[in-house]
């Protein structure tokens, strides 16, 4: 299986002069734990709830601090053509619960945890039967 076929395509996006509040405002509403930061149409970072815990905990206000200064740059990616399995593994080695999913330079979707953990009970039923 790809990529392709589990990710996300509908994608809510965050910039870099965007507040943290605004960004977990969009996290909360959605119900997802990442945003992929885009600027002038380029994927340039992914800010998640474990980065707004982080900035919580320093004592950052989230109305006031941006996200540039709690995102990840330049985040590890995956390309729609990938094998599912092996984007897996690479979540798993980073230790990252969200990748994005780039085609080109474009910006197709979003793969997380919790779209592998769909992927395997959806085979599980099909392995015992």
């Amino acid at each position: 299986m790809r990529v392709s076929e589990r990710c996300h395509h509908v994608l809510i996006t965050t910039e870099p002069d965007d507040t943290l509040l605004d960004a977990a405002g969009r996290m909360h509403y959605y119900q997802i734990g990442a945003l992929p930061v885009y600027e002038q149409h380029r994927l340039v970072g992914i800010v998640t709830e474990r980065d707004l815990v982080a900035a919580l905990t320093e004592g950052a206000d989230p109305a006031t601090t941006i996200v540039a200064e709690y995102m990840t740059e330049g985040p590890v990616t995956a390309a729609p053509d990938d094998d599912l399995a092996a984007a897996a593994r690479r979540m798993a080695e980073l230790g990252v619960r969200h990748l994005p999913v780039v085609e080109g330079h474009q910006l197709v979707g979003m793969l997380s945890m919790r779209d592998l953990v769909a992927e395997q009970e959806q085979a599980e039923p099909a392995a015992s039967g």
